[in-house]
């Protein structure tokens, strides 16, 4: 299953005393190989108002620091990086020389004029950092999108609003956040690896949740809605559902959106937090065993035994 954009990552906040940002974190990929990347327009506007994320991109720092990932990449033998970067230097028609190089302590060497080196003994090939300084910012821009750097997304939509503007991927995240604020940077290299751990086992136990909710539903059809045939459905089950809100959260789900600001189009329980939502999952299992198991099917003694479960 992918990732989407959850909003339940919208609690990842960064707080200082002079301002409070929500951190704009993209997650996609499959759960074993989550992709991150992180949102810039906004970000850079709050810590730098007259900067543009381009601006980063121009310093040499940042090629210096973009060649060594692509040339790291290269050496783990990304063939469909290595066809990219070959016919990018074709586009850009420069030096195109090939030539041995020298390994000096397992590392690559290339003489100063050169853009491109190829180590005949390892099959190696890369890109010289003076051939992106000589690039101009449209060209090495598309570069950076084209090897999955930098991600435009547009849309006005309502639904991708979330989404739509410039991103970057994790590789260039924490060096793009110390540009911004050293501070940020410490910060944003956490969320990462929260990202990483605490947000793929997020989406697991979301998706446990969404399972052990359709046993409490078959359950409520069968036996509660019979019994409340002038009653809508979807009230019994929101009755229901509340009363493992109350417990979980202290709050019916009414009070929760208006809490957490979710807009009625979006589910409660994508904002809740790993921890509530394991907590979610062992309530629901303990009230469809009410129902099914123990023939209680009025709300008011279910209500008060769901109140008196002990996590």
């Amino acid at each position: 299953m992918a990732y989407k954009y959850d909003s339940a990552l919208k609690h990842f906040t960064y707080s200082k005393e002079s301002y409070k940002i929500i951190s704009d974190f993209l997650l996609s990929g499959e759960k074993s190989n989550p992709d991150i990347k992180l949102k810039v327009n906004s970000i850079t506007k709050f810590f730098k108002s007259s900067s543009k994320p381009l601006d980063w991109f121009r310093l040499s720092t940042t090629k210096a620091y973009i060649s060594a990932l692509i040339n790291i990449k290269l050496e783990n033998e990304d063939k469909k990086l290595e066809r990219i970067i070959r016919e990018w230097i074709q586009i850009e028609n420069v030096d195109k020389t090939v030539f041995s190089t020298k390994v000096v302590n397992n590392h690559l060497c290339c003489d100063s004029d050169k853009t491109t080196f190829f180590d005949n003994s390892r099959n190696i090939f890369g890109v010289h950092l003076e051939m992106l300084k000589k690039s101009d910012d449209k060209k090495f821009i598309k570069l950076l999108k084209s090897i999955g750097m930098i991600s435009v997304k547009k849309g006005n939509a309502e639904l991708t609003k979330s989404v739509s503007g410039t991103w970057i991927n994790r590789d260039l995240a924490v060096k793009y956040a110390e540009w911004l604020d050293p501070k940020f940077s410490i910060w944003i290299s956490q969320k990462i690896l929260e990202l990483v751990n605490d947000g793929v086992s997020w989406n697991e136990i979301r998706d446990t949740t969404k399972m052990d909710y359709k046993p409490l539903i078959l359950a409520i059809e069968k036996y509660i809605m019979p019994l409340h045939p002038i009653m809508d459905e979807n009230i019994i089950k929101g009755q229901i559902a509340n009363y493992i809100n109350l417990k979980v959260m202290g709050q019916k789900a009414k009070e929760i959106r208006a809490n957490k600001k979710i807009k009625e189009n979006e589910l409660t329980r994508d904002y809740f937090k790993e921890l509530e939502l394991k907590r979610v999952e062992k309530v629901q299992i303990f009230a469809e065993m009410l129902i099914s198991q123990f023939d209680i099917y009025d709300f008011k003694t279910l209500e008060e035994k769901i109140s008196k479960f002990k996590f």
